[in-house]
This record gives structure tokens, sequence and C-alpha cells, in this order.
């Protein structure tokens, strides 16, 4: 056990409950971020199509791919260059390597962010601005504008995970437009994880780049929207008011992995050309979701814990603050330590606040633990029984406090 707990919390999530399943006991798997819904039929027999292509390529990925991501994001406000990656979590080191200047991180934020930081060895470029469920952890913009103010004229970019990861909340279009403003007053370049934008449950969700559109570096990849983490292809929008910086990223990436696979490259294409599938693809998944999240709300709802509510994708961030008193006595007194108490006691996997750069009691829960396809089955007939059961011995547990 304790060498699980030493290596990233997610991987831990996963050797733990691949340990309890081979013992035969009962798991509840909220650890996970990855989208367990079975990918479009189409794009495993893309997959298929272009097993055969090896050729080497740049790391501003194939042509056609290249174009096919230039058309999603051209706009009459800008035009983008595109930097492609095996996936975003790839090109976010490669930006934070080759960003020269401070670098902020809005806490919770995901866990890669600071690894990153950790592993260039760059902490003295990192400000970390904390936000706090008591404002639904959205950046305060006083605060965000003294920050930059302190900066002054020295270089800096903020990264900003819209929808965000652990929280599953999103800045509104006027929140965003607030913020915009004072980020182009300081001239602060922005890096827009968007990994979750398109699982945003308003529909008339924007991006900040919408309003400062020459600040903005856009990502994304097909590891949320798509379901397909494993295949490992992100990519990055760089406006052009940005291109140094773009070159020296795909200089970086050129050096660091050459390129991302081409066989997924072209597969991915393809797919993205044929938009009404993506749509209605990804407009299932949402409806999926949200189904499952009113499904589970009423657990939560007959507790004392507290939680911003879900905006996008299928995390529920849960503060046990309430239940302190009761923690404390059972010799639990951080998110950490509360995430394995659960784990070894209970078997509920979860990620605790503290690797997101939030020292409060919560954890992240991922409402993902089942096995669907959006293109054969009715939402309705979703098997969530395993996830309400594991709730149901959140709710036993939290009585016994």
């Amino acid at each position: 056990m304790s060498n699980i707990i030493s290596i990233s919390p997610t991987l831990q999530s996963k050797l733990y409950m691949e340990q309890l399943q081979k013992e035969g006991k009962k798991v509840y798997n909220f650890g996970l971020g990855q989208n367990s819904v079975k990918q479009p039929n189409l794009y495993i027999n893309l997959m298929k199509k272009y097993a055969h292509k090896k050729e080497y390529t740049s790391s501003q990925g194939i042509p056609e791919l290249n174009k096919t991501l230039k058309k999603m994001y051209n706009n009459e406000k800008t035009s983008y260059e595109i930097l492609i990656g095996n996936g975003l979590k790839e090109l976010l080191f490669v930006i934070q390597c080759a960003f020269k200047g401070k670098i902020i991180h809005v806490n919770p934020s995901w866990v890669s962010y600071k690894e990153h930081i950790d592993i260039l060895e760059r902490n003295d470029d990192l400000i970390e601005i904390k936000t706090s469920i008591e404002n639904k952890f959205r950046v305060d913009l006083d605060v965000l504008d003294n920050v930059l103010q302190e900066i002054g004229d020295e270089p800096k970019m903020i990264l900003l995970n819209y929808p965000n990861n652990p929280t599953g909340t999103c800045y509104s279009n006027k929140e965003l437009e607030s913020m915009a403003k004072i980020l182009k007053k300081h001239n602060c370049v922005v890096f827009g994880d968007e990994i979750y934008l398109n699982l945003s449950y308003n529909p008339k969700q924007r991006s900040l780049s919408y309003y400062i559109p020459e600040l903005v570096i856009r990502g994304s990849s097909v590891s949320k929207d798509l379901a397909c983490g494993g295949y490992r292809l992100g990519w990055c929008a760089f406006p052009e008011t940005l291109k140094p910086l773009f070159a020296k990223c795909c200089q970086y990436g050129s050096s660091i992995y050459s390129c991302a696979p081409v066989p997924i490259q072209y597969a991915t294409q393809e797919l993205l050309e044929n938009q009404e599938l993506c749509k209605s693809y990804v407009g299932k998944m949402k409806d999926l979701f949200s189904h499952i999240i009113r499904e589970l709300n009423p657990f939560l709802d007959n507790t004392k814990l507290k939680y911003p509510g879900i905006e996008a994708s299928w995390y529920v961030y849960l503060d046990f603050k309430s239940y302190k008193d009761g923690l404390k006595k059972i010799g639990v007194q951080d998110s950490i330590q509360l995430s394995n108490y659960l784990m070894v006691n209970h078997h509920i996997l979860t990620v605790a606040a503290q690797h997101f750069g939030d020292n409060s009691l919560s954890l992240r829960f991922s409402l993902v633990d089942f096995e669907f396809d959006l293109e054969k089955e009715n939402i309705k007939d979703v098997n969530i029984e395993n996830m309400k059961e594991g709730f149901q011995e959140l709710c036993t547990f939290l009585d016994s406090l």
C-alpha cells in the first residue's frame, strides 16, 4: 500500500482498484478521469483504414489535419497556427518549458500543471492564485489585477482551465469578458485549456479567445469529448500575434517528440471533417452525463457535503468541511488522509484536493464508473448501479461520524 501511495494520484487509484478486483472485492471507482463512453465506431474503422501510414511528419502535424484544425479555429478576428502532440499534457509541458517569464496557475488546477513546473525547476517563476468554494472556484478579478500589476512589464502567462478539472465549474461568458479586460490591460498571455469546452452544459458557452483572441492559445484533444484518452492526440491553436512563441514550441516539440502518431492524425482529420457525426456524438454525451448527474444528485443532497455544482463533464468536487470534527476523531485531518481512508476502509477511490494545489478538505469524484455505447444504447438504460452503491457507502460512512 505504501508503494502505491507514493506514485501519482490517478495511477494510485488505478493500481489499487486492480489490486482489490484481483482479490474479488467490490470497488467504487471515482478516481480516474478517463471518459468511459465508447468512442465513435467511425473512429475505430478509420484507425484501421490508416494503420499503414508510418511516415514522419512535423510537430505541426500532417497537412490535412493542420488544415482541418485551422478551419475549426480561424475566424474573422484572427487566424491560427497549429501545434500537434501526443495529447494535451505533452503540449502543456512544451509551452511551460518554452515560455520565458512568470507563469500563473489558478488553483485548484489539473495535477500536471504543477508537476511540469517541478520537473522544469521553475518554481521561482510560478505564481499561484487560490480560489475556494465560497466563490464557486472563480478567480477573484481584483486579486488577478493586483497580481498582474505586481509582475509589471515582465512577460507573463496564465494557465486557465475552463471548464475546470477538478471542480466541474466553468466561467460564464460575462465572467470571461470581465477577466479578458484585465488580462488585456496587462498584456498577459493565456493558455486556454479547453479540453472540456465542448462538454459545457451551457449551449452558448464561449471561449475566452472570443474576447481577446490575440492573447489566447487554445488547447484541446481527442481525450474527453471524443472519449479517446489513450489515442494520445492533442493540439494547440496559436493566434498569429504569438508566432514567436509558436515557433519556439515547434522547435521544442520537434526535439522532444518529433511528431504525434501519423495513423491517428489521419483518422482524426477524417473524423473531424464529419461535423454532423461529431456534433451528434458530443451532444448525446452531454445528455448522458446530465442524466447520470441527475440520478446521483439525491445522494449528495442528503448529506452536509458542499459542492459548487457541475457545469460541464463528469467531475464533482466535494467539500467535507462540515464533517471536520468527526473526521478528526478517526485521524483524518487533510484531503490525502481522507482519500486514503475511504480507499482502504470503504474501497471508494477518489483524488485528494491537495494534488490539485488546494488545501481544503475536498475530494474529486469522477462519475465515469460505467460502460456505454452512445451509438447503440438508450441513455436511460445506462448502468450506474455501482456509482449509486458507492455514494450510498459514502453516505453511510458520513452518517457514522
